[in-house]
């Protein structure tokens, strides 16, 4: 199941296409920015699919972003890693992989802001 949400509708500034993502075995949260500044967050929960439909589903919502941030558990961070390579080819876009407990929306979003900045 995914819920997304746009924040920022109205940004106009030109921005680098960027996404930071919390991922662990059960639940994906991915603060997402467009070309134009745009921030969106999309929600993913794994439910009954398996592990490899789970991560394609998040890398597709990440899409071919310039730059990509994941972060969590070392072992769903690693697999999300792996199928973004496979998918998209472009290790160079993976701007950090590191281990990071739960974090709030609002952080993930603020580090996207970084990021894209």
């Amino acid at each position: 199941m995914a819920t997304a949400q746009v924040l920022d509708a109205a940004a106009s500034e030109t921005a680098t296409p960027s996404a930071v993502v919390w991922i662990n075995g059960r639940h994906a949260f991915m603060a997402l920015s467009s070309q134009d500044g745009r921030i969106s967050t999309s929600e993913i929960t794994r439910a009954w699919s398996t592990e490899t439909a789970y991560m394609a589903h998040v890398v597709g919502v990440i899409g071919d972003r310039e730059r990509v941030v994941i972060l969590g558990p070392s072992s769903a961070r690693l697999e999300l890693e792996r199928e973004y390579v496979a998918m998209f080819h472009r290790p160079d876009r993976l701007v950090d992989v590191e281990r990071a407990d739960a974090l709030s929306p609002e952080e993930i979003i603020d580090r996207l802001r970084t990021l894209a900045a």
